[in-house]
């Protein structure tokens, strides 16, 4: 479970120029703690993650990090929809990317 929504955190950022943990919580029903966990997982993993604090502050995915590799396309989506086994926590969080 826990790699479905580190991915769906990444489609979901890849999608925005900017958000919020809070954002990221409140659409995948989970804590920001855990939000910035995931966080720190995809930076591990080498996506380029920004921070800016302030008024207008969030999280974004570095505009020099080569996105477009990582971008699925209808017919990977639908590969991985069929192979992946269903349940209700893979369902929802694959609602939230496909």
């Amino acid at each position: 479970m826990k790699q479905y929504l580190i991915f769906g955190i990444f489609l979901y950022m890849a999608n925005r120029e900017k958000t919020t943990a809070r954002e990221i919580a409140d659409c995948f029903e989970i804590s920001t703690r855990t939000v910035y966990r995931y966080i720190d997982c995809l930076c591990m993993a080498g996506v380029k993650i920004c921070s800016q604090i302030g008024k207008n502050g969030g999280i974004y995915i570095s505009k020099d990090f080569n996105i477009e590799k990582y971008i699925l396309s209808k017919n990977e989506k639908e590969i991985i929809k069929n192979n992946i086994t269903p349940s209700p926590e893979v369902d929802r969080v694959l609602s939230k990317i496909c």
